[in-house]
């Protein structure tokens, strides 16, 4: 039994351990791959930034010609070639270049990576957003289908008493057969729901451990207080929001991308020098025709004068899209005080139903034992009863369904606010 016992003790651990649950979060297959697109875009800021750098080139040419050089000098009495050049020809250059001035186009591109990066992290936050939110459903879910299976089965075994109460009752001939019958058949149909929620418990402890590779169970809810004044809420959004900022981040990589066009219309300026040394052999002391040392130093400055309307379309297109990221954030801010007005509405409707339901278990309760002593006095048939025990079992599961969807709407309204969704583990 003991043996036993510490088996199961982990789900029993895990069953009130919501935090360990979101914390776990962090090691999602799914998040540990943006993490990794951000690690990616800071090597491609590094690659960006080295273009601020002069470049530094070493080559080595080796040349080997099938005939000498050579040229024929119309010299009266002379025309005989005369070798100008060498079959094998070595060159060596260590050169240099900087980009003196590119029209900012190299700050800008830095600038943008490092804005990806932010952009990055911050889809990885709202992505961890979505999870959380995702678990909290699940792990209501769980709590609520394990309460309707135990209400289930609570009938189940008020049932199988009332059969046989009924069984002696038949035997005496204080009831027909088709009370027993209706009876029976209200306790498959029992067990039927039983089986079904079951199934979906599974399926939801699937879902959990795919998010998480977390084995779990519910047995309670965490408590979760939740301040819900409408303007703060809505004001805190706006501020707290990974996917807000992360389109905000969007709408300044727009404005870089603006910058980078217009750098287009500017001039190139590029310094540039080289030590060369050339000559017929690794020495490099020159072949006898040319010079050996070649080296140079120079600038080049470059503009383009006609590109057929290329860097106008550039830059409409560019102002196009940042048009349509502003119009898509307007919306996107408007379905959030929506969503947000939503969830509220729905947490106070919800605090409502629970009262409800937990007045319709007194009223099931007090028609079942009323039912009950009708039965077992021959007032009401098996159906009643049964109809009654089913009630009761109903309303039961109801109650604790709704005490779930709070918690989750509780958990929703939190990450309809910030990235956060941590609440203190004590029994609701």
């Amino acid at each position: 039994m003991k043996k036993y016992l510490l088996i199961l003790l982990p789900i029993f651990l895990y069953s009130t351990s919501f935090s360990e649950l979101i914390k776990s979060v962090d090691n999602n297959l799914l998040v540990k791959s943006k993490q990794q697109q951000t690690v990616a875009l800071k090597k491609l800021l590094l690659a960006k930034k080295a273009k601020n750098y002069p470049s530094i080139d070493l080559k080595l040419n080796a040349i080997r010609l099938n005939d000498t050089p050579s040229s024929i000098f119309h010299i009266p009495g002379f025309n005989s070639p005369v070798p100008v050049g060498t079959k094998t020809n070595l060159d060596a250059k260590l050169s240099i270049a900087y980009p003196l001035f590119t029209g900012f186009a190299i700050t800008k591109s830095i600038e943008k990576a490092k804005l990806n990066i932010i952009k990055s992290r911050l889809e990885t936050k709202d992505l961890k957003r979505k999870l959380y939110l995702k678990l909290a459903y699940l792990y209501s879910s769980i709590y609520s289908l394990n309460k309707a299976i135990k209400a289930s089965g609570e009938a189940k075994r008020a049932i199988e008493k009332s059969y046989k109460k009924a069984e002696g009752l038949y035997k005496n001939g204080f009831i027909n057969i088709s009370n027993l019958y209706k009876i029976e058949a209200q306790k498959y149909e029992i067990i039927s729901t039983m089986k079904a929620y079951e199934e979906q418990k599974n399926s939801f402890i699937n879902d959990i451990y795919y998010i998480a590779n977390i084995n779990i169970d519910v047995k309670q809810l965490p408590k979760f207080d939740i301040n819900i004044d409408e303007n703060r809420l809505i004001s805190k959004a706006m501020k707290n929001r990974a996917d807000i900022q992360a389109i905000k981040t969007e709408l300044k990589i727009d404005n870089n991308d603006i910058a980078l066009a217009k750098s287009k219309y500017y001039p190139r300026l590029i310094l540039f020098g080289a030590y060369k040394r050339q000559g017929d052999n690794l020495n490099l002391n020159g072949n006898g025709f040319s010079n050996a040392d070649q080296s140079y130093i120079g600038a080049s400055l470059s503009y383009n004068i006609f590109d057929g309307g290329a860097r106008q379309s550039e830059k409409e297109a560019i102002y196009a899209k940042r048009s349509a990221r502003i119009l898509y954030f307007s919306d996107y801010k408007r379905v959030v005080r929506k969503n947000i007005k939503n969830a509220i509405s729905n947490l106070k409707s919800l605090k409502y139903q629970i009262k409800a339901a937990k007045k319709q278990i007194v009223a099931f309760k007090s028609y079942y034992n009323l039912t009950k002593g009708r039965f077992e006095n021959s007032l009401a048939s098996g159906d009643e009863l049964s109809r009654s025990i089913a009630d009761l079992a109903r309303a039961k599961a109801k109650e604790q369904n709704i005490k779930a969807k709070i918690f989750f709407q509780k958990c929703k309204i939190s990450l309809m606010i910030n990235n956060k969704c941590i609440p203190r583990l004590n029994k609701l």
